[in-house]
């Protein structure tokens, strides 16, 4: 990847040690340990970043009783602020909404404004392309916000560090931190896990994950259009700012696989992978793939029409299609993964699990000669997105324990190490990693629209020089 900026080992290191020291002075502003215990007052609301995801994950939380107020809004994009601020000024949120127009901040600085509205106890809901996300989380909780941000919670080892830094000053706080992973709270999950635990089919020797689905959406770029602009309205094709697919939403399954090879209070993550990988269609023009041949049908025409608009398929980003991986965990057991961005192919998205005496999938397990061993009888009242919210808003009102940012930051990092091992075609070592992996994220923050992203395109606008190649990627600094 010669075009990708690179952040040396020594300054990251330096600055990471100056962010995990402020972090930690945070911890010190003694930061009421119940605000809003008993829902005797209003938990005021800072919603950052507000696309399709965000607006959903609002109006999840709205739905959480009253004494809930959004407060402010931020966005990078004025459109998008719109959007969510005409949204959300409907009648049916009336009573829980408090947003004038002075409180609609846009820039990619914006996120700041809109929580210095809020007092220590408040809550900021955040759901940003995922290389911006570790410093909105460190901002929310130097501030002492409790937070619900999506998942993936970042792209590399820089904002890993950032994340579990923060995770640390959330918790000396009593910050409650949900992460959108809402398997964790869907029943059938839940009971599941907690039976596998509970070695009702033994020792966990393996899982499979899968998320394997159609493409997804791209932008054309604008006239006039700066790359910084570009890169953020693509976000979900550059790996500084979406991590890749294995991590924006494949890491979904492997949260899933970390969890059912935890043992007692153990939080497992992988210590290794070995996998493989490429980039096949990503990501073409809707409009052109409606116009290509049938590949079914007709593979010769197919074959002309690729080869005549193969390049159209890399303007969008330097984003691998595919992912396969092998994780190897402390003891040996294994979580076999899959993950697929490309149409007209095998639509998977689950998680299964073998052990020593029997197997299953969630809501259910059997032995080795296919007896029912256990079936889930409890039902869920509430869909798994309003679900997480009603947990999180009861954890923050009568004290409970909650914070996601440890596994959110497991799974976020197995996914990482994934996409690093498929990179370069090599065996890759989690402490390796942490230790000395490669950092995609700029050397500062970005915060303007002057500023240049960390990677950039050649002269016909497209990003082959960026893509990592197996046998010549180094994953490491």
């Amino acid at each position: 990847m010669s075009d990708t900026k690179q952040t040396s080992r020594r300054n990251f290191l330096k600055t990471s040690g100056a962010i995990t020291a402020g972090v930690a002075a945070a911890a010190n502003l003694g930061i009421a340990r119940s605000a809003h215990a008993a829902g005797s007052d209003v938990i005021k609301i800072a919603l950052v970043g507000c696309g399709g995801r965000a607006n959903g994950a609002i109006q999840d939380r709205l739905q959480v009783g009253d004494n809930v107020m959004v407060v402010a809004i931020a966005d990078a994009y004025e459109g998008r602020t719109k959007g969510a601020a005409n949204m959300l000024r409907e009648e049916k949120f009336k009573g829980k909404v408090d947003l004038p127009d002075d409180r609609i901040f846009v820039g990619l600085d914006a996120y700041k404004k809109a929580i210095d509205c809020l007092s220590p106890g408040d809550e900021v809901v955040t759901a940003t392309p995922p290389g911006f996300r570790p410093y909105h989380y460190r901002y929310a909780v130097e501030k002492g916000m409790h937070v619900f941000m999506e998942k993936p919670l970042f792209t590399d080892v820089a904002g890993y560090r950032i994340v579990m830094a923060a995770n640390k000053v959330a918790e000396e706080k009593n910050l409650k931190i949900c992460v959108g992973l809402q398997r964790r709270v869907e029943p059938h999950y839940k009971n599941w896990a907690e039976k596998v635990h509970s070695g009702a089919i033994g020792d966990v020797q393996y899982t499979r994950v899968y998320w394997n689905g159609g493409g997804i959406w791209c932008r054309q770029r604008g006239a006039g259009q700066s790359e910084l602009d570009f890169q953020v309205n693509n976000w979900y094709h550059f790996v500084w700012l979406c991590g890749d697919n294995i991590c924006e939403q494949h890491v979904h399954n492997l949260d899933v696989g970390n969890w059912l090879h935890s043992k007692g209070d153990r939080m497992a993550h992988p210590i290794e992978a070995n996998a493989q990988g490429g980039r096949t269609f990503k990501a073409g023009p809707e409009k052109l793939m409606a116009e290509a041949p049938s590949f079914t049908n007709d593979r010769k025409a197919w074959d002309e029409w690729y080869q005549k608009n193969k390049k159209a398929f890399f303007r969008h980003g330097q984003a691998w299609d595919h992912f396969s991986v092998e994780f190897t965990y402390a003891d040996g057991s294994k979580m076999f993964s899959q993950c697929r961005h490309i149409a007209n192919t095998w639509d998977q998205v689950s998680e299964y699990v073998v052990g020593t005496n029997g197997y299953g999938a969630p809501g259910w397990l059997r032995d080795g000669k296919k007896e029912r061993l256990w079936d889930n009888k409890e039902k869920a009242v509430k869909g798994p997105f309003q679900w997480e919210h009603d947990k999180h808003v009861d954890a923050i009102r009568n004290d409970k324990p909650y914070h996601d940012g440890w596994h959110g930051a497991q799974a976020t990092m197995c996914a990482v190490l994934g996409r690093e091992a498929a990179f370069s075609g090599k065996v890759v070592k989690w402490d390796d990693l942490v230790e000395k992996g490669r950092i995609y994220s700029p050397e500062q923050e970005i915060t303007n629209w002057d500023q240049l992203p960390p990677v950039k395109a050649d002269d016909n606008g497209f990003y082959e020089s960026t893509v990592a190649v197996q046998g010549q990627y180094n994953p490491f600094v």
